[in-house]
């Protein structure tokens, strides 16, 4: 929808404010994984790519409101629409000619883990090309943006960072750690197989191309999605009850990832959030189950994505997912 988007009130300038202009990014691809080394079979690559972004699309105007929550990955805000153009150079639009929130959620980066946005990115793309999953399962995203900061231009909420990456152990003299490595960036991994895929192996957000950098680096990524309400309690649930009725509706949304084959990989309380309030969408009711439910799953940065057809895999998975919703129901 969106191929580029200016906000205002995140950033400074030594003049006073700053607003900044960022364009939708390429996306980073995972690598397949797999628990049966036997059963492996090549996927078809289109189904794994990054979509290629749009350009001279819709032009967003966003207004940051307030910071929402802090993570290890990065920084939540809330924002508004301002105005909407045809494209950067274009016409505004009129108000309300396209459906679209009330809020926006904006999830700026830390500067160590932009390329985790990039791939979180990804598993977004992958769910929208599923019918009925944005807005069902997960938020509606409208992508990844990026740009490079302009000299004596800071980000304000990256002075009041509280939660710090620890630094990776064992760093080469004189290079920058890498604090979003992932398990499929190891070579060699048995899980985890690139199927000969260029799309991972030539991403500007890969290894051999991307290197954070770990002194407020001038480089900012953001991730753009509707904003939900609020997390589920994190009180005590027994097995029976209400706690049984969160168990149910959780597991609904886990077999929906497990029908396109994405484990999520990091359940937990305030990764699952109440429906917005609003229903601004149409298209809020799950195809395969056949309501509207009431919470989504958020954050796929440590997700991982398998075939659904194998068998061995999709059972394995699937075995998994439930503990993680008994965990999280039940604790």
């Amino acid at each position: 929808l969106f191929s580029s988007v200016t906000l205002h009130g995140l950033t400074s300038s030594d003049d006073g404010e700053y607003s900044i202009t960022l364009n939708r990014e390429q996306s980073f691809p995972a690598k397949r994984y797999s628990a049966d080394e036997e059963g492996r079979a090549a996927v078809e690559e289109q189904k794994w790519d990054a979509i290629s972004p749009p350009t001279d699309q819709l032009h967003a105007d966003l207004q940051i409101i307030d910071q929402l929550s802090e993570g290890r990955l990065g920084q939540v805000f809330s924002a508004r629409l301002v105005s909407l153009r045809k494209s950067i150079h274009g016409e505004t639009l009129p108000n309300g000619c396209i459906p679209l929130p009330s809020q926006f959620c904006i999830k700026l980066a830390k500067p160590e883990y932009i390329r985790s946005l990039a791939r979180e990115a990804w598993f977004y793309e992958q769910l929208s090309k599923e019918d009925g999953y944005p807005g069902a399962v997960t938020p509606v995203c409208f992508g990844f943006f990026a740009c490079r900061l302009p000299d004596n231009v800071q980000v304000r909420s990256w002075t009041s960072i509280e939660i710090e990456p620890e630094e990776p152990l064992d760093v080469p003299e004189g290079e920058e750690p890498i604090y979003d490595f992932y398990d499929d960036d190891e070579e060699g991994c048995d899980c985890y197989f690139d199927d000969g895929r260029r799309s991972h192996l030539d991403s500007p957000w890969h290894l051999q191309q991307w290197k954070a950098r770990t002194d407020r680096s001038p480089f900012v990524g953001i991730l753009i999605t509707e904003r939900l309400g609020a997390q589920m309690p994190t009180e005590y649930s027994p097995p029976r009850g209400k706690g049984l009725r969160r168990r149910t509706e959780l597991l609904m949304l886990l077999e929906d990832l497990n029908a396109v084959g994405i484990v999520h990989g990091d359940i937990k309380f305030n990764n699952i959030l109440s429906r917005a309030s609003e229903s601004w969408l149409s298209a809020e009711v799950c195809p395969r189950h056949k309501q509207v439910h009431s919470w989504k799953l958020i954050d796929f940065d440590r997700s991982s994505k398998y075939d659904p057809a194998n068998p061995i895999d999709s059972s394995y998975v699937s075995n998994i997912q439930n503990y993680a919703a008994d965990d999280i129901c039940y604790q």
